[in-house]
């Protein structure tokens, strides 16, 4: 299901879950230990990545402020959260994202030794364009695309974490998403994890709003 069906933009949850790819192989030190083992692939960072005309230029609607990864915790599980510049520029090569937000940020942990990470996506909404029925689309969509290259999406599930509503889906192979709206602070968090340390656990658990 695609956010373009209720006329919000279609695939802009994919592009935001396919970022992660250029980051990996951009801050993402070579593992000096063999990557833990899942099912299938890892999905590529390059795969899936919105079709845009050569040279265009990221969407001037939707701000870059790094001011925003403040919501994340500063480390997840010893491993420090950066900001990811590259991914927050494929983020805004379509006009997508101009449809719910007005300012965004990329931020990642990355182990470089068992090759496990959390990637987040913090993105500041505008007044009244997320409801409901939005941000279910939402994550159906975002869920597709981070799974795409992982066998696909194979459950959803519901969990409080730090007295939060996060939805986290599951992918066949080993990938997990969360999300989480922060209506209060008109915020939304959409994050993809791999590894069995639960980053993306650690990392909802540990929001600074």
């Amino acid at each position: 299901m695609t956010i373009g069906a209720r006329g919000r933009g279609e695939g802009r949850p994919v592009v935001l879950a396919t970022a992660l790819a250029i980051i990996l192989a951009a801050c993402g030190p070579a593992p000096t230990a063999g990557p833990p083992t899942f099912e299938t692939p890892i999905p590529s960072p390059t795969q899936n990545l919105p079709t845009t005309t050569p040279g265009a230029a990221p969407s001037s609607t939707v701000a870059i402020d790094p001011t925003l990864l403040a919501i994340l915790p500063a480390m997840v599980d010893g491993i420090e959260v950066v900001e990811s510049p590259e991914a927050e520029i494929a983020a805004l090569a379509g006009p997508e994202l101009a449809a719910v937000g007005s300012a965004m940020a990329a931020g990642i942990a990355v182990d470089g030794t068992s090759g496990q990470f959390v990637y987040a996506v913090v993105v500041r909404l505008e007044p009244g364009a997320v409801t409901d029925s939005v941000f279910r689309d939402w994550r159906d969509s975002y869920d597709e695309g981070a799974c795409s290259q992982a066998a696909g999406v194979t459950g959803k599930a519901e969990a409080q974490i730090a007295g939060r509503t996060v939805y986290i889906g599951s992918c066949g192979g080993g990938v997990l998403t969360y999300h989480v709206w922060l209506v209060d602070q008109g915020i939304l968090i959409s994050a993809s994890a791999v590894g069995d340390r639960r980053l993306g656990e650690t990392l909802m658990g540990n929001l600074r709003p």
